[in-house]
């Protein structure tokens, strides 16, 4: 019998990934660290990354930017939660790991702080204007 050749390289490794979603209010998060993706999901099926971002951590302060190793960009965003209730949404993501969260934006946590990462400037300012 004759099998056609296959090697791990050739596979989407979201196949050897569980991406089991984390309901946080009405927004459920599906975020592996293994692959380094996160999708937003709600009831009635896939969220916008934009609007699931800002549902879950709309409310969180910008504390300021600094420079970053072994991030997606040299500079990232930290964003702290407003209430001890607010950082639980936090949970919902895998610690110390980069997650790209749409195009262009990554996101990472340690469970006290949100930290953002984008190599688009324009979206840089966008995350930085009013705070």
């Amino acid at each position: 019998m004759s099998h056609p050749g296959r090697s791990l390289a050739d596979m989407d490794r979201d196949q050897w990934c569980e991406h089991k979603p984390v309901w946080v209010g009405r927004v459920a998060v599906a975020a592996c660290d293994e692959c380094g993706r996160v999708d937003w999901l709600s009831s009635e099926g896939p969220v916008d990354h934009a609007e699931a971002i800002a549902a879950l951590f709309g409310s969180y302060d910008l504390a300021g930017s600094m420079q970053a190793l072994g991030a997606p960009s040299p500079e990232v965003l930290v964003y702290v939660p407003p209430s001890a209730r607010k950082r639980r949404h936090l949970d919902a993501l895998p610690r110390r790991a980069w997650l790209k969260a749409g195009p262009h934006l990554w996101m990472s946590t340690d469970g006290e702080v949100l930290l953002l990462a984008t190599t688009q400037r324009q979206l840089f300012e966008n995350l930085t204007r009013g705070a």
